[in-house]
């Protein structure tokens, strides 16, 4: 009979067989165990009762018997494909010939080694082998069926006993959620094994959603990968200033790791984010690294010092400016305009073209337009000055002339002419446009934005940007203008 070794010092150095190893070191410890119970408690665990029943011929008595139907537990069964086994009898029933089970079928998977030694191909162990299709890991499959993600083994993968059980084990060790028949996403941190195994047993499972929806705490959520991550990121960096949910060891171990305490971290913590569709298995749509999430849990501390100004708990506050960007459509919700910004976001990319796409596409074209939510300025504004890099003191003069000229149309009925300057696609339809603003709106255009620079630049911003930016502050004051005067579509000093 097989034995594997688990070791705190021995990782794969593949994110989903390191999930897997955190797990079976969890709950086996450090150590030599037998491969053939180490299988039995992992299938054991991820088998569960349908609440379906069927039905046998039980030979000793000679009468069919009812029994429970079993399954590989969501979403499990979309990637292990091994039904259950049990002996079959032929028998008559009414002229016709029918197979039925002597017994109830059984869930298992078997680990059948070689009797040669190979190089394992995650490891690199030299041991017995055994093919990875049956298990159908995730990125770890027989080419032709997702894609693999290591695409030189054409023969499929060969792996040692402590690799395929890591593997079986990496389903347990998953944050995942799903939306509907839309959408599946899971997650899995990788870092350094000691590390990763206190962050899975001290933030993560104590942080775990129970129900059919998933299991990964998310602030928002939507059928696109980033929108999702960006939900889950969010749901976790709440619980670094304080918790209900977790200790103060789990805190101060959650603020380390993301940069919030003076230690630093020995490893940077790398998390991967999956999306794909269910169906009768899992077709998987995109694969994401996102190993820049310490500096994202600075800019998110930062918003909230912007936010504590109009609101009483800024991170609920940040979690409505970030998750509004969506509109109702007939039956459905559409959240691609939040998916690009928070790819955006998660990226320290630009995300002012699709909030912009937002404003003038959804929010303007609404039975009842609405302005953003109170503090989404604040948090542009900020992500501008501090990711990429606009000046403070010209984004302020942009500011106030987008407010004043989103006004004056307001006043004049001239919602046109910010379309017209949306969809400026050069500086001399800029220009034109601000012109033609001057003369109908009875304003002035300030100096600083009619001197171009080499390179098509306004105070050494990309014009296209500056243009991008103009057309949000005045496309929202016009709609806040339009809006009810309630408290909550007050501009705010930042904002204005």
């Amino acid at each position: 009979m097989a034995r594997i070794t688990l070791s705190l010092d021995r990782p794969t150095g593949n994110f989903w067989m390191d999930t897997g190893l955190v797990v079976l070191l969890e709950q086996f410890g450090e150590g030599e165990h037998e491969s053939e119970e180490v299988l039995r408690k992992l299938v054991d665990r991820l088998v569960q009762k349908t609440g379906k029943s069927g039905v046998y011929f039980d030979q000793t008595t000679g009468q069919f018997r009812e029994y429970e139907k079993v399954n590989w537990v969501y979403p499990t069964n979309l990637f292990i494909k091994v039904s259950g086994v049990a002996p079959k009898i032929e028998m008559q029933i009414n002229g016709k010939t029918e197979k039925f089970f002597t017994q109830p079928p059984v869930f298992d998977l078997s680990l059948k080694l070689s009797k040669n030694e190979n190089p394992c191909d995650i490891c690199g162990d030299v041991a017995p082998l055994t093919d990875a299709k049956m298990w159908m890991y995730p990125f770890v499959v027989e080419p032709g069926k997702f894609g693999t993600f290591y695409p030189g083994t054409k023969r499929g993968l060969k792996l040692c006993a402590r690799c395929a059980l890591a593997g079986l084990a990496g389903y347990l060790g998953w944050l995942w959620k799903a939306q509907g028949k839309n959408a599946l996403h899971f997650f899995i941190f990788h870092a350094d094994l000691r590390e990763m195994k206190r962050l899975h047993e001290e933030v993560l499972r104590p942080l775990q959603q129970e129900g059919s929806g998933g299991t990964a705490p998310v602030a928002f959520f939507g059928p696109y990968l980033h929108e999702t991550t960006l939900g889950l990121l969010l749901a976790l960096f709440a619980h670094v200033p304080g918790s209900d949910r977790l200790s103060e060891t789990a805190r101060r171990l959650l603020a380390t790791l993301l940069g919030a305490r003076a230690e630093v971290p020995s490893t940077a913590v790398t998390l991967y984010a999956v999306t794909g569709k269910p169906g009768q298995a899992f077709n998987m749509q995109a694969l994401r690294e996102f190993s820049r999430l310490q500096p994202l849990y600075r800019l998110y501390e930062q918003w909230l010092q912007r936010l504590q100004h109009i609101a009483a708990d800024p991170h609920q506050q940040l979690v409505r400016v970030l998750a509004q960007f969506q509109q109702r459509r007939d039956r459905d919700t559409e959240t691609l305009w939040r998916d690009r910004i928070a790819r955006a976001i998660l990226e320290f990319d630009d995300p002012l073209p699709f909030v912009e796409q937002f404003l003038f596409e959804a929010r303007a074209r609404e039975e009842q337009p609405r302005p953003l939510v109170s503090g989404t300025l604040d948090v542009l504004n900020h992500y501008i000055q501090e990711v990429l890099g606009m000046e403070e003191q010209f984004r302020r003069t942009l500011a106030g002339f987008g407010h004043t000229l989103g006004a004056a149309a307001h006043e004049h009925n001239e919602m046109g002419l910010l379309y017209s300057l949306r969809n400026a696609r050069n500086p001399e339809d800029f220009y034109r446009v601000l012109n033609d603003a001057q003369f109908r709106l009875e304003i002035t255009v300030p100096e600083a934005l009619l001197q171009l620079e080499r390179g098509e630049r306004i105070a050494g911003v990309p014009w296209g940007r500056v243009k991008t930016l103009l057309a949000i502050y005045a496309m929202n004051a016009y709609l806040r203008k339009s809006a009810p005067q309630t408290a909550t579509s007050q501009p705010t000093e930042q904002e204005e």
